[in-house]
């Protein structure tokens, strides 16, 4: 599977591409404030986790069992927790609840992740306009087998894209690590970028610790893109910062009669 990278044609780009380096920086840091902290959408719970972590934790208390079979007991239950959590957190904050040491965890591992980003296209053209300068920039065709063998990963994956709050408790029975829910959760409005991304297994030892520089093999990489309005220019800077390498050139082309982007076939 490839993976790719879009940057512009700049010092610092050109440098990372020669040298063979990659960035992984403080998620807390991108563009979208959402993305990577808890100000994305977060629940401490909801009526479907309490109810799950009702039935998934046993108990010998016959009375215990009783309510868990007995749905009008349950929905009771249920609801009379609800509204005692609720009115704990609006008279008291987040942090009088109990699932607050739950929830610090969580921030404190968000804000020293590090945290590396890629899309699984190579040909959409809002990427290309965004992050690769007017699509005047270059696209890096990643293989992401070797890239994950070369750095130290300790989580990777496609970005989930819907609307839906990350819940605290359902982390706390399913067994899933909730800083991970977060750093792989973004807003449906970003789905066009079809994101995947790695996360170091370093966390940032100081409040001025913000980024992770590492180094991949030659055979990482396996192609470069050029943007649709790259010029000749472009494709010689890109020469020269790849020269020795087994690098192919490709160049991003417009459908004849539609706005599709495809990678000609052609090697420039």
């Amino acid at each position: 599977m490839y993976i790719y990278k879009y940057r512009k044609f700049e010092k610092n780009s050109l440098n990372a591409l020669k040298e063979n380096k990659i960035w992984f920086s403080q998620g807390v840091k991108f563009n979208d404030p959402f993305d990577c902290s808890v100000n994305v959408p977060v629940n401490l719970m909801s009526k479907g986790s309490l109810k799950e972590f009702i039935y998934k934790n046993t108990t010998n208390s016959s009375m215990f069992e009783i309510a868990k079979n007995n749905h009008y007991i349950l929905e009771e239950v249920i609801n009379k927790q609800m509204e005692d959590s609720q009115l704990l957190i609006d008279t008291l904050g987040v942090q009088s609840h109990e699932l607050a040491p739950v929830f610090n965890i969580v921030a404190a591992t968000l804000l020293r992740s590090f945290v590396c980003c890629f899309s699984t296209t190579s040909t959409n053209p809002l990427l290309w306009s965004h992050y690769a300068d007017s699509h005047t920039g270059f696209c890096i065709r990643f293989k992401k087998e070797i890239l994950l063998r070369d750095l130290s990963i300790s989580e990777f994956g496609n970005v989930i894209y819907n609307n839906e709050p990350v819940n605290i408790m359902k982390g706390t029975y399913d067994g899933s690590n909730l800083a991970k829910n977060i750093i792989f959760s973004k807003s449906e409005a970003w789905a066009y970028e079809k994101e995947y991304r790695f996360i170091h297994n370093d966390l940032a030892i100081s409040e001025t610790d913000f980024y992770r520089v590492c180094t991949y093999s030659d055979e990482a990489i396996d192609c470069i893109i050029l943007g649709f309005s790259a010029d000749t220019e472009a494709l010689n800077k890109l020469l020269d910062v790849i020269e020795g390498k087994k690098i192919i050139i490709k160049k991003i082309k417009r459908a004849q009669h539609g706005f599709e982007l495809y990678v000609d076939t052609k090697n420039y």
